[in-house]
């Protein structure tokens, strides 16, 4: 059974990785071969040995880890165009995450064999996928800083900001709990709901049920900037 949870919110951007060449490119989709994944399909799993690099032709998968506290954590949806799998090609190690198709997807799968042959005798690839690695190496490191280094308020502004959509009678919303903010923050729950009720006092969002509507990104920023740093509270 699939564990893809599409309330969640997206822990990792998938705009902040970089893409190969269209040289680079076309080398590898000329060793691989057509795959149909339906939804749900595993593409693969978490800790198994990695075997492929895939391109995504059409459709939708997403990457993604468990935690203790959700079925899914730190996970990333790959559309038409993305690549995914060379990282542990390199390194010759296992998966740490699990990749499962959102919907219907046609991949180009490039088997181990071939991306190694490609890779010993073409330096222009070689560093060109090197940058590819280097871009998700930064992508993490990036959201490490966010979810981690900034003060609490700040870090929660920014989330609530980074993945918010917009409403069909305007403005923008951030789907998603609180219970489920506060886990991929790493923070308690009430401080999340203490931070959350004071910005609402303030005119700077709206909580509903299962979603949190900004009236002003600009203004929920600058205030979370100034906001001192809460202490924790459990309960």
């Amino acid at each position: 059974m699939s564990k893809i949870n599409n309330s969640q919110p997206k822990a990792f951007p998938a705009k902040m990785v970089g893409t190969l060449s269209s040289e680079s490119r076309e080398k590898l989709l000329s060793v691989s071969e057509l795959r149909r994944i339906e939804a749900g399909g595993i593409v693969w799993e978490r800790s198994a040995p990695q075997q492929v690099m895939v391109y995504v032709e059409s459709g939708l998968i997403r990457s993604y880890i468990f935690s203790s506290t959700e079925p899914q954590f730190g996970f990333t949806d790959w559309g038409p165009g993305s690549w995914l799998g060379e990282a542990f090609l390199l390194l010759q190690g296992d998966n740490v995450f699990t990749v499962e198709a959102v919907e219907d997807s046609f991949l180009r799968i490039v088997q181990r064999e071939e991306f190694d042959r490609l890779m010993a005798r073409d330096a222009a690839l070689a560093c060109d996928v090197a940058r590819l690695v280097a871009s998700r190496y930064h992508r993490v490191l990036c959201w490490a800083e966010e979810a981690l280094s900034r003060p609490i308020p700040e870090r929660m502004a920014n989330r609530l900001v980074r993945h918010s959509r917009p409403r069909t009678s305007g403005g923008l919303v951030y789907w998603g709990s609180q219970d489920n903010l506060a886990a991929n923050l790493a923070v308690s729950r009430p401080t999340v709901s203490r931070i959350l009720k004071g910005w609402e006092r303030s005119g700077l969002i709206r909580i509903s049920y299962g979603s949190i509507e900004i009236t002003s990104c600009d203004q929920l920023l600058e205030a979370a900037k100034a906001a001192p740093q809460p202490q924790q509270t459990t309960n």
